[in-house]
């Protein structure tokens, strides 16, 4: 019986859970037995495999592109994990994964490649080659698409079962690993299913690797045809200086000698000094215009014809806008202030746009505003390209123009040193042409030079390799569930709902246990008890 004075005693307390002790166990049992019977048989099963990798940031010298001088690692190691959980990263690897023969074929070819990478002759480009073949073939990219742009739910479950960790932590720019740990679902039917998660990881961190090349290789292979073209334009004034120099110094072989000591003995004058001024002012304004001449034709070929016409950009779909910003490297648009301030708007505005169609649906006005704000945005950047290539052009035109005038100013500067010391000024100017022409030859060589490098170093992982592969999960110990942890937990709290229940059990029990509860319960004092036997009280003789 349920008493409304005080709190309970703790001999009341003992009373009601011995009173209700089968019960408090049944419930225990219920919930603890059923949570390890759901764990062992219905609850789904996933395994975890992870696998570790180690890189070294590259030495960027790519003379089109600049890296960040300040914590260039730590933006290094963010762009190592964006490539990680992209969706082309992990799509292929899904791909794989759940295709026990595409990765068996991809196996092989894995194989290749790292047997590759410990021969010469450069084996390993060809094996990678191979291998980015077979991604991008029609075995795999169908499926990828597919998952992609069909198969949404799924991909997303992949995308969140993929966690990527480093050692750092916070500190992701003070370290020089980073570990990768995918949790798989697995088919209780089928014995052998806790591989998938080995299989998931394995390739994950080859699909990082491949497509880091892939990345690296799209990036820096304009910049070292952008050189060569440099080179290649420059060279003919190049050799021009060169083969004057030496035609005077055979023509003048018995005077070259007092002709160098005269020079070096400081004989030059006003107009000679003016004179090196000017050629040293005409070989930078051929460096620019060559140049300038290999960006223009590089807008060309990229840019269609419809956007140099009136009007044309206007005319153009959103998918041609697309495909025209896409054509042109942005490397080469870096020194334009309008092009990076319009792109850094196109970005914040895109950004907002993917945040509103997570928000609202594609017929709200925020969405549709800022679908037309990212177009008209681009039109304007794709019209800030043209006008730039237009600029160009004037420019070019400007600089031939300077270079016409220089040439008129070495003209009259030669007549007036030929007054004074014709052989001597002649000499000198050669001699200082074809230095000059030979420092900005080599400057602009060693640039060419170091893009070629940075497209070789991009054709072979030598910055990023495997740590530790792939880890083989324990059949007997999935990572989710975790049956010991939920029977424990589901075991307390059914007993704490045992307990719960028995107390509510008793508060609604109005038995009559004891004379004191009688007389709380009616109010009146009770003299004595007669025990009850059968539906009688009182027995007869």
């Amino acid at each position: 019986m349920s008493t409304a004075y005080g709190t309970r005693s703790l001999r009341e307390i003992l009373r009601i859970l011995f009173e209700h002790w089968g019960k408090i166990l049944f419930i225990f049992a219920v919930g603890a037995g059923g949570t390890w019977y759901g764990c062992q048989h219905w609850f789904p099963l996933k395994y975890r495999s992870q696998v570790s990798l180690v890189y070294k940031r590259p030495m960027n010298k790519n003379p089109l592109s600049l890296d960040s001088p300040e914590r260039t690692l730590e933006v290094f190691v963010k762009a190592q994990q964006q490539i990680v959980m992209s969706d082309l990263v992990l799509a292929r690897t899904k791909v794989l994964a759940e295709n026990p023969r595409l990765y068996e074929q991809w196996e092989v070819l894995r194989r290749e490649w790292r047997q590759a990478e410990k021969q010469p002759n450069g084996k390993v480009v060809e094996a990678l080659g191979n291998a980015m073949a077979f991604l991008n073939g029609e075995k795999v990219q169908p499926k990828v698409d597919k998952l992609l742009h069909e198969d949404q739910v799924a991909f997303i479950d992949f995308q969140k079962a993929v966690k990527l960790e480093t050692p750092g932590g916070e500190q992701v720019g003070m370290t020089e690993t980073f570990t990768i740990k995918v949790d798989y679902p697995a088919d209780r039917e089928d014995p052998d299913s806790f591989q998938n998660a080995y299989r998931a990881a394995s390739a994950l961190a080859d699909m990082y690797l491949v497509r880091y090349q892939e990345l690296q290789q799209a990036l820096n292979e304009p910049a070292e045809r952008l050189m060569t073209d440099v080179v290649a334009s420059y060279d003919e004034e190049y050799k021009a200086r060169e083969g004057a120099y030496h035609d005077f110094i055979q023509e003048n072989a018995a005077d070259v000698g007092v002709l160098e000591q005269l020079l070096r003995s400081g004989t030059e004058h006003g107009v000679q000094v003016l004179y090196t001024k000017i050629r040293e002012s005409d070989a930078g304004l051929s460096v620019d215009l060559a140049r300038e001449r290999s960006l223009l034709q590089v807008f060309k070929e990229k840019l269609p014809a419809a956007c140099f016409e009136s009007g044309g950009i206007e005319k153009m779909t959103d998918e041609q806008i697309e495909a025209a910003m896409a054509a042109v490297p942005a490397s080469l648009l870096f020194d334009n202030v309008l092009f990076v301030e319009t792109a850094k708007n196109l970005t914040m505005l895109m950004a907002r746009l993917a945040k509103a169609e997570g928000q609202f649906t594609e017929d709200s006005r925020d969405v549709r505003y800022l679908k037309y704000q990212v177009s008209s945005t681009k039109r304007h950047a794709l019209a800030g390209i043209v006008a730039y290539s237009k600029g160009l052009e004037s420019s070019i035109q400007a600089r031939e123009e300077q270079k016409k005038l220089n040439e008129g100013l070495v003209k009259e500067v030669a007549q007036e040193r030929a007054e004074v010391q014709a052989k001597l000024a002649e000499y000198a100017r050669l001699k200082n042409e074809f230095e000059v022409a030979q420092k900005h030859r080599e400057r602009l060589e060693q640039e060419r030079v170091y893009a070629m490098a940075t497209r070789l170093l991009s054709r072979e992982p030598v910055n990023i390799s495997i740590l530790d592969e792939a880890s083989m999960p324990d059949p007997d110990k999935p990572s989710s569930p975790q049956t010991m942890i939920y029977t424990v937990v589901a075991g307390i709290v059914s007993l704490l709902l045992g307990v719960a229940l028995a107390f509510l059990a008793d508060h609604f029990d109005h038995t009559v246990r004891s004379t004191v509860e009688a007389e709380r319960y009616l109010g009146v004092p009770v003299l004595g008890t007669v025990k009850k036997r059968g539906r009688r009280l009182v027995v007869p003789a």
